[in-house]
């Protein structure tokens, strides 16, 4: 289950499988090995203050997309990177489809 409770700085503390997360909007986020700048990134299951961070400035369909994607990584750090993406992809375009848009206050 995934809840989740004050707002924290840029971001909400996040409830996800028991785990506590802040979720987090940025500018820029880290590099990934060819070098394009990634667009969301979620911190190991054993960090302290463990955090997903998602960058600033994607459409609504891509800021789901990558949203979806790095909650799975939190919910399921052992799935593999083709199965995440798929999945995160096919969600992020079934939820557009129903409507979901990004708002001020989501």
């Amino acid at each position: 289950m995934v809840t989740t409770s004050m707002a924290h700085e840029n971001g909400i503390i996040a409830s996800i499988l028991g785990r506590q997360w802040e979720i987090v909007f940025k500018d820029k986020l880290k590099r990934l090995p060819d070098g394009r700048q990634a667009r969301g990134w979620c911190d190991a299951p054993e960090t302290k203050s463990k955090k997903i961070s998602i960058r600033n400035g994607m459409d609504d369909l891509e800021t789901l997309d990558t949203l979806l994607h790095e909650m799975l990584h939190a919910a399921g750090w052992h799935i593999d990177e083709p199965f995440v993406e798929q999945f995160a992809t096919d969600a992020a375009a079934i939820l557009t489809r129903l409507g979901w848009r990004k708002t001020e206050d989501n």
